[in-house]
């Protein structure tokens, strides 16, 4: 099989490529010219790479014949300060001139990573879970010409994050021993999926006909707070960190409860493997313990 992946140097894009070389895919990545390869180097014999800011999307549709998926998982979080004018291009504009050249090239299917947030109204987050939502109703447009896949990740967490994220730097927090971590009160509840979970996700849509447009929530199906987690993994770590609870302020509009419904990914006959102390601790063992 034939896959087109965006987003490949990414956390999610580099785990399901490692995952799709080892399976034996035919793979090609699109990526920028000056992003950072890390993640992927050792794959780098085993790809086609295109870098998109210094080629034609339809010029790889051109050179590559039959292509049977295309994987979206790039995206933009306005992390970096980026416009909004940045975020709608990224997560909407982009993603749609790849559909509209999927469908005219007769690609099967169009896997979309798509956000479990809800819309919030202010902030650099409207503008990411806006333009997000936007690219899914244009997914939804184009059904009669492709099956267009939608995936609703929950939290992922794994080895070789951001480290700017809570689980990262919560983790190197407690294993440096550091004297304090500055947290909110905690009491957001959110369902964590571990990586290699989420990925098997991807991988059982490649493996399942669909027709048409369909949805699928991928997550653990159970939802811990924040404060829990916290202090599940300064136990795993049996760190002596201070957590300071109450210390950051929840974010305006903060969501205080996520759980994705599982139930419709049955039909994938997928099920995640790790719970989040099983995660934690094959995460520290995978990138802290070698």
């Amino acid at each position: 099989m034939k896959v087109l992946l965006t987003g490949a140097t990414g956390f999610l894009g580099s785990s399901l490529l490692n995952a799709l070389v080892k399976s034996n895919y035919d793979i090609i990545i699109l990526k920028r010219s000056f992003s950072d390869i890390c993640r992927i180097k050792a794959l780098s014999d085993y790809i086609i790479s295109y870098d998109i800011d210094k080629t034609e999307l339809e010029r790889i549709f051109n050179n590559h014949k039959n292509i049977d998926a295309v994987i979206h998982t790039a995206t933009c979080y306005g992390r970096k300060n980026e416009s909004a004018a940045q975020i709608l291009y990224s997560n909407s504009h982009f993603p749609l001139e790849l559909l509209e050249l999927s469908a005219k090239y007769k690609v099967k299917s169009f896997i979309n990573s798509a956000t479990t947030l809800p819309h919030t109204k202010k902030g650099q987050m409207h503008h990411y879970t806006l333009s997000k939502r936007q690219f899914a109703q244009w997914g939804a447009y184009f059904c009669d010409r492709i099956n267009f896949i939608n995936m609703k990740i929950a939290y992922m967490y794994g080895p070789y994050d951001d480290k700017n994220k809570f689980i990262p730097s919560l983790i190197e927090s407690c294993i440096k021993n550091c004297a304090e971590f500055n947290l909110t009160a905690g009491g957001q509840k959110r369902d964590f999926v571990y990586i290699d979970d989420a990925v098997s996700a991807y991988l059982a849509v490649l493996n399942t006909e669909t027709k048409n447009c369909c949805e699928y929530e991928i997550g653990s199906g159970t939802s811990i707070s924040i404060k829990e987690a916290a202090l599940k993994i300064k136990e795993i770590t049996k760190s002596n960190i201070k957590l300071n609870f109450g210390a950051v302020p929840y974010r305006e509009e903060e969501n205080t409860q996520m759980l994705l419904d599982v139930n419709k990914s049955s039909s994938l006959n997928w099920k995640a493997k790790y719970n989040f102390e099983d995660g934690i601790k094959k995460l520290i063992s995978e990138e802290y313990q070698k």
